[in-house]
């Protein structure tokens, strides 16, 4: 960048230092509400899996001083801390909302750093505000590039991400968010070789970032300093992280305040990887449609953007076995199947026990993929074609999953979704007062009212 410009740390802690609640548009605030209550309900729903009983358990003994309470339960710990057991929480099921352009799950971590940090409601909203459009722009200096060198964005970007936000609920002014900034860019990390194996460090990437991004800003607060190019310096995050040499930085402040990239933020119908939804829906639509027989199915064919191939449908043994239900989250090949045998993908699709059912796995192995071509900026499509052993042919074109792109969610919808998402953890009374909080979350003195609606009703 030139010379002359400012380092943009500086344009970012700036702009969060002197927004204002009054500041959000009305439909920033609605926007806020849902991605809230979204991230709650998935929480809930991950809370007592198996990755979420471990990160609990970790939390429970890694701090002693308890001062914030973990989504879903009556449990307290540090404030950074919790945001590491909620973050992971948020993102166990692969259920979190997707920004397309920048391939990045904001609300898994902006929530969770806010609930760590609020002390009103309107610092909730405020917080998930902050974090989420930033951590949009920031993907938006590099859209794809991190995913290409095997690292997760929603980790190596969301810790900068949640240290604004952190940095902003706790009242530091311009510099130390500056600060907060160079501190986090040193500890963004996300290695995403878990989708080899299906372990669970993936998982753990929203809250590793809303963890450090809390201990970032912390620092910064008590004067220690971070570097002013920690994000844009020679070796800064994005210079050490991607193999490209260039840079669009300024796509991170361009009409920043004006236009919100985090209204584009695509909410999640199917608990998996994002770019596996298109498939899913084609796959359902056509077998509602043509009233298909999966014992009758000869050959599927997907048409998947190159980008994702590598995420979702190979290696193609792994894919079609997957050896646990995170693993299973990244195979389209999985999905598919799964939906055309049983008419359905939902949370119950990824049990130790649905994950190895031997007319899934069959059908899985009819399934096969070729490069979709593609160009211009990454949106989550996707074609489904269908041949049948009496040689009839059924194919569907998905430009836009459900949720993503034009036909974003309304309210009720994502409602519906926390009805579905909370409904294992709470009775259905509760699940009515939380969604009512959240409806109206700003009005809230204490944030910590929204946290004891979610604890167990067990």
């Amino acid at each position: 960048m030139p010379e002359t410009a400012a380092p943009l740390a500086v344009g970012l802690a700036t702009w969060v230092a002197d927004l204002r609640p009054e500041h959000l548009p009305p439909e920033i605030v609605a926007d806020a509400r849902l991605r809230l209550l979204d991230t709650l309900g998935i929480m809930l729903a991950a809370r007592d899996t198996a990755p979420g009983v471990a990160v609990r358990k970790a939390v429970a003994l890694l701090g002693q001083e308890s001062t914030a309470r973990i989504a879903g339960t009556n449990n307290f710990n540090t404030a950074s801390l919790a945001a590491l057991a909620s973050g992971t929480l948020a993102h166990a099921l692969d259920f979190d909302d997707t920004d397309n352009a920048s391939v990045m799950h904001p609300s898994a971590v902006s929530v969770p750093t806010a609930l760590a940090v609020a002390r009103s409601g309107m610092d909730l909203i405020l917080g998930i505000a902050v974090g989420n459009e930033i951590a949009c722009r920031l993907g938006l200096i590099a859209p794809g590039a991190f995913h290409e060198v095997g690292q997760h964005p929603t980790s190596v970007l969301g810790t900068a991400a949640a240290a604004l936000v952190a940095g902003r609920l706790m009242g530091l002014d311009t510099i130390r968010l500056a600060w907060a900034l160079g501190i986090a860019a040193s500890q963004g990390s996300g290695v995403l070789e878990a989708y080899s194996d299906g372990t669970w460090s993936k998982t753990l990437h929203p809250g590793w970032a809303a963890h450090a991004g809390i201990v970032a800003a912390t620092l910064a607060q008590v004067g220690f300093s971070g570097p002013l190019t920690g994000l844009d310096g020679r070796y800064g995050l994005f210079a050490t992280h991607l193999r490209q040499k260039s840079f669009d930085y300024e796509a991170a402040t361009n009409d920043l305040g004006t236009r919100w990239h985090m209204r584009e933020t695509a909410f999640k119908l199917y608990p998996c990887a994002h770019s596996i939804h298109a498939f899913i829906e084609a796959a359902l639509t056509l077998r509602e449609r043509h009233g298909l027989a999966s014992a009758q199915i000869a050959a599927v064919v997907l048409e998947i953007p190159a980008g994702f191939i590598g995420q979702i449908a190979e290696p193609r043994e792994a894919k079609l076995a997957p050896r646990t239900t995170t693993h299973a989250r990244a195979s389209v090949l999985y999905a598919v199947a799964a939906a055309l045998a049983h008419g359905s993908l939902g949370m119950d699709d990824y049990t130790d026990a649905a994950i190895t059912r031997p007319e899934v796995l069959d059908l899985a192995r009819r399934v096969t993929h070729r490069v979709q071509a593609s160009s211009g900026p990454i949106r989550f499509s996707g074609t489904v074609g269908i041949t049948m052993m009496d040689g009839c042919h059924f194919s569907l074109v998905i430009e836009e999953a459900d949720g993503t792109g034009s036909r974003q969610l309304e309210a009720g919808r994502v409602e519906g979704k926390f009805r579905t998402t909370a409904a294992a953890t709470l009775s259905p009374s509760r699940i009515e007062r939380v969604i009512a909080l959240c409806r109206a979350v700003e009005t809230l003195p204490s944030a910590d009212t929204l946290l004891q609606a979610t604890a167990s009703d067990g």
